[in-house]
């Protein structure tokens, strides 16, 4: 057999030759076009990574910032209604600090009479709280 295979020679001409080096050729830039594919595919997927990244954290905050705006408006309605509140007391105080005032609401409240006075109480017309101790 070893006489058989030294009568097969590869042919030296410039058609072998250019066929070796195609084939060669082709061979290496398939090898490029793989690890290419493959720097590409890294790439690609270290850039998505990223990117869901910070979404995720774009999204986090836009939940943060819709809550904070949530509770911002809560808290102005509640300082509206304490702001009512303080108005109301406010006037209660300077009416209590009113003289005549506190003696028509002794007066309508508790019954009290002047001497020489008389009180009718109507049953429709009582004061609510006398009528209900809890109001």
């Amino acid at each position: 057999m070893a006489q058989q295979q030294q009568k097969i020679r590869k042919l030296e001409n410039n058609y072998t030759r250019r066929r070796e080096l195609e084939f060669q050729t082709t061979k290496a830039s398939i090898s490029v076009r793989r690890r290419r594919k493959k720097r590409a595919l890294i790439i690609i997927s270290v850039f998505m990574i990223f990117a869901l990244i910070f979404t995720a954290q774009i999204i986090r905050a836009k939940v943060n910032y819709a809550a904070v705006n949530v509770q911002i408006s809560k808290q102005k309605q509640k300082v509206k209604k304490e702001r009512a509140e303080h108005k109301r007391l406010t006037a209660q105080v300077s009416q209590l600090n009113d003289k005549d005032y506190v003696e028509q609401l002794i007066r309508d409240r508790y019954y009290y009479t002047k001497p020489g006075e008389t009180v009718y109480s109507f049953p429709n017309k009582a004061p609510k709280d006398v009528n209900n101790g809890n109001e």
